[in-house]
């Protein structure tokens, strides 16, 4: 199907949401208070209280209805988790549900000399049901956050764009990598120039291998699974404040599953196109009889080829979790994973012939570079353990603390890298390349969460100290660089494998260290019940070391933060937010000797503003964003001193994002993100002023519906569709060559009923020819044809 056809798609199933939102709204314009006859439709009476868990804690966006005969009121609470009805006199029933709790219910009678009545309401955690029963899917919105402030916040009421990718969505769109579920983010770009990596850009800057887990830096990148996960968070623009270095655009937090208190297990088989196969296990049980300790396993074993010859990879996942309940106060959690992987690797293609012509014709994506005697061997190994602690020390103050400790190994054996094509456009030249790493991090956040009041300011402060170490050794071997003859050439419209192997020799080897510390407080004062305002800095201390050298790079940073929201009306607020970002990077300036000067760090601001919302009892969720980023201490070439860089480059991102997430009824979901962005260079010594950074769309649109049917004997039946479309984008830094535009469509069908369940998803249903990312004119990376997968589940 054509891009015009696809946007004729969207526009149609656009406008249908439209329609069916306005009929929603004005339903619920049309419930109001009706007052049965008798003098008790004169006399109101008032109920208030406040909303917790059983910690103390407040649940904001607690939905709170009440009905009195015909009279009937639905409210939400505030970020204090206060609320006030005002009732008629009389018999009334009032019912307070809450987003993972249990629903508490009960009945007043307002009499005539008494019209005030509190009732303050504490919250169970909701139990898990065992079976599978035949409702429709979960909603995607999700209205509360750790990630934007340390704390559990509405979204409403933190000044920054976040997005949620919840656990819901993940499966409904058969999401098995991290490409796929960030897809569904608003100024978000996925993929790159390895299929098997994590790249992605954020608000126009790349932002690949800054991936963040349970809010603790990671150290790979690389292949995170999704399967273990139970939410993917976007933190856009700086994060600094609160997590340190980090890059401009914004960070991406992986949420992990967490055990629960009740057993479930849930087992599936999934097996697709290109030889995927997939086994899976999710399995939680409490250890004792007073769900005091309980635990949750996640297993998963995945064989699979690809659509390029002679590529597959298989990977052992294991990610056990246990949870102790020490007292009514504190909470342990502990989280291991272990992931490896071992692959044959394929590699990009050249521009010509993919997304530039070439007079030999279009280079086939399935096209293998390597040599199928020595495949690209990869092995990759991932051993993680920490743990997650909570303490309650009284309503108003508490501790956190999260710890990891993560191992890695990485071995690539002759890897063959494309080196340059050959003046007849048909003949790449390679090399090949041996290359060893061994790393470890230690990370640890601690912190304390203190709530007070000044007057009538409501303060909620997060204070805390972060840790991060990273110790790394590397090996690598390849050819003489210098020697043409060291070079293995390939037709790449008519491959004859069997090119001898040039030797490789020891080229690079090295002992680094990476360290940062950091110190931060923020501040979220309520000044009224519709204004808040959030106040934050951070000072770090970062030192990156090559021991192979004398000095370490060590910069220290301060980075504020500060925002607002005003709530206009109910689940609707305006918010701005003003934030600066922190980077330490490798390079060294000239400064008169002949070791150069290390260079200072990247630096970063951003001015954001927009509005949220949250209605129809949280089952709409949207958000809209204006904002600024400017990106400086960009290296570039120094022309005078050739070894050298200059921190002269300056970068600035503009755009508008769209996001909305909406539960249309029990059967309906919807999530749909567009995003406009404009991202381009402003100031360097090499790349031309007005340049664009790479990969970026400056228009990208994504849509998905799920619906489900609930009556009859088709009830269980589930229907997917989803479309996608990325206007053209840079391929290289000094934009020689564009990425053209396209558009992709996904399809699903699924039937869940009882303990069964069934479902198949179709990516790229139109099996269209494009790519999504590039290094240079070298390395261009097809996107994967039509592929189709088919699972098969069983819940107990």
């Amino acid at each position: 199907m054509g891009a015009l056809h696809a946007r004729s798609v969207v526009a149609f199933t656009f406008l249908g949401v439209l329609s069916i939102f306005q009929e929603s709204v004005t339903a619920a314009e049309r419930v109001a208070l009706h007052q049965s006859g008798g003098e008790a439709q004169d006399r109101i009476g008032t109920l208030s209280g406040t909303v917790t868990d059983v910690s103390g804690a407040a649940i904001s966006d607690a939905s709170i209805s009440a009905g009195c005969g015909s009279f009937r009121q639905t409210i939400t609470t505030d970020s204090s988790g206060v609320y006030r009805l005002q009732l008629p006199i009389g018999k009334c029933v009032v019912r307070v549900t809450a987003d993972k709790f249990a629903p508490a219910e009960r009945e007043f009678v307002l009499a005539e000399n008494g019209l005030a009545v509190e009732w303050n309401v504490t919250l169970s955690i909701e139990a898990v049901k065992v079976s599978v029963l035949v409702t429709a899917t979960g909603g995607y919105a999700v209205t509360k956050t750790t990630g934007g402030s340390k704390m559990d916040s509405s979204l409403l009421d933190v000044p920054q764009s976040i997005t949620v990718v919840n656990h819901n969505l993940l499966s409904d769109q058969g999401v098995y990598k991290l490409d796929d579920a960030l897809k569904n983010v608003a100024g978000l770009m996925p993929g790159g120039y390895y299929e098997a990596w994590d790249f992605y850009r954020v608000r126009g800057f790349d932002a690949s291998f800054n991936t963040f887990v349970d809010g603790l830096r990671g150290g790979n990148g690389m292949g995170e699974e999704t399967f273990g996960l139970e939410s993917v968070e976007v933190l856009k623009g700086p994060s600094s404040t609160l997590y340190g270095e980090s890059v401009l655009g914004g960070i991406v937090n992986l949420r992990s599953k967490v055990p629960r208190p009740d057993a479930f297990a849930a087992v599936q088989f999934t097996s697709g196109s290109h030889g995927f196969y997939e086994a899976a296990l999710d399995a939680d049980a409490s250890l004792n009889e007073s769900h005091i300790a309980y635990g949750r396993l996640n297993l998963l074993y995945r064989p699979t080829d690809s659509f390029v010859d002679y590529v597959n990879r298989h990977r052992v996942y294991a990610a056990p979790a246990l949870t102790w309940n020490i007292n009514p106060d504190t909470q342990l959690t502990f989280l291991g994973r272990y992931q490896h992987d071992t692959s044959h690797s394929g590699f990009p293609l050249p521009a010509d012939g993919t997304v530039l012509p070439n007079p030999n014709g279009n280079i086939p994506i399935s096209r293998f570079v390597g040599e199928p005697s020595n495949p690209n061997p990869i092995s990759e190994v991932n051993k993680q353990f920490g743990y997650q602690l909570t303490h309650q020390f009284n309503d108003s103050l508490s501790l956190y603390q999260n710890v990891r400790v993560d191992w890695y190994e990485n071995h690539w054996d002759k890897l063959l890298y494309p080196a340059f094509l050959g003046a007849d456009q048909r003949t790449l030249y390679r090399y090949p390349l041996s290359y060893q790493e061994d790393w470890s991090d230690y990370a640890a956040d601690t912190g304390m969460r203190f709530g007070t009041k000044t007057g009538r300011v409501q303060h909620s402060f997060v204070a805390g100290l972060d840790y991060f170490r990273d110790p790394r050794k590397y090996n690598e071997q390849s050819i003489n660089f210098d020697d043409p003859s060291a070079y293995m050439p390939l037709d790449l419209f008519n491959p004859v494998y069997g090119t001898p192997f040039s030797p490789i020799s020891p080229i690079a080897s090295g002992h680094t260290r990476a360290q940062y510390v950091g110190l931060y407080v923020q501040d979220r004062m309520r000044l009224t019940e519709r204004v808040s305002l959030t106040g934050g800095a951070r000072v770090d201390f970062a030192s990156n070391r090559d021991f192979a050298k004398t000095d370490s790079n060590d910069n220290n940073a301060f980075s504020p933060r500060v925002g607002g929201t005003y709530r206009v009306a109910s689940g609707v607020s305006l918010f701005g937010d003003y934030s600066k970002s922190f980077l330490p990077q490798t390079g060294i300036i000239f400064d008169g000797s002949s070791s150069g000067a290390f260079a200072s760090p990247e630096t970063g601001d951003q001015w954001e503003s927009g509005v949220k919302t949250s209605l129809l009892s949280g089952r709409m969720v949207n958000t809209f964003s204006l904002y600024r980023l400017t990106r400086d201490n960009v290296l570039t070439l120094d022309p005078d001193h050739p070894t050298f860089s200059l921190l002269t480059g300056k970068q600035r991102s503009k755009g508008v994002e769209l996001e909305t997430s909406f539960q249309l009824h029990s059967s309906w979901n919807l999530a749909l993100a567009y995003a406009f962005t404009d991202a381009k260079v402003i100031k360097d010594n090499v790349i031309p002023t007005g340049t664009p950074t790479q990969n970026v769309p400056k228009n990208s649109f994504n849509i998905w519906n799920f619906y489900q049917l609930q009556r009859g004997w088709p009830r269980g039946v589930g229907f997917g569709f989803g479309a996608r479309y990325y206007t053209q984008q840079s391929g290289d830094l000094l934009h020689t060559f564009s990425i053209p535009s396209y558009g992709l469509m996904d399809a699903s069908v699924s039937y869940r009923r009882g303990h069964f369940g069934w479902q198949l998803n179709a990516y790229n249903l139109a099996d269209k020819r494009y790519f999504t990312g590039s290094y240079n004119d070298i390395y261009v990376q097809p996107g994967s044809p039509r592929s189709i997968h088919s699972r098969v589940g069983w819940s107990f």
